[in-house]
């Protein structure tokens, strides 16, 4: 609320200072000052039109090349279209629906070769305890060994409970 108490006081107290200032000056510097106001305020209007037309022509310009450029894509989907065989089209699909597992004698044997080679463990590598480890308890650790311990900067040494 402050700030926007300051800021009123401020515009006031300028608006103040700028209407004394300009109550004493002449009347040729009055009048010089009128115009050179109006003539920014002309410039800025012109301004401000001439951005608009630029705006306007962009937005023209966008819109045509997007037509443009949508008349070209549909006119290239159409001659894509219009390339494609549809009488192959059609046998490829009902030929795809009418397949199945029992026309293609090569597929159900490799399958069963598959399958009769998956009680082949040649290609398995498996790997238990005692082969790896040489007969090792891995499973937990022994009666004899420490318990895991923490050691501190100060040299000290704590247990670590599990």
């Amino acid at each position: 609320m402050a700030k926007k108490t300051g800021l009123l006081l401020g515009l006031l107290a300028g608006g103040a200072i700028a209407h004394l200032a300009y109550h004493h000056l002449s009347k040729d510097q009055q009048s010089q000052l009128k115009d050179d106001v109006q003539d920014k305020l002309d410039d800025l209007k012109d301004r401000a039109v001439d951005y608009a037309f630029y705006a306007s022509d962009a937005w023209d310009d966008f819109k045509d090349t997007f037509e443009d450029q949508s008349q070209h894509v549909s006119d290239k989907v159409k001659d894509v279209a219009g390339q494609i065989d549809t009488d192959k089209l059609k046998q490829a699909a009902s030929a795809f629906g009418k397949r199945s597992d029992d026309e293609d004698p090569d597929l159900r044997s490799e399958l069963a070769d598959v399958s009769t080679s998956a009680d082949d463990d040649s290609d398995d590598i498996v790997l238990n305890s005692e082969e790896t480890f040489g007969g090792a308890d891995v499973s937990g650790a022994s009666e004899g060994e420490k318990p895991t311990e923490t050691i501190l900067p100060d040299g000290t040494s704590e247990p670590v409970e599990y």
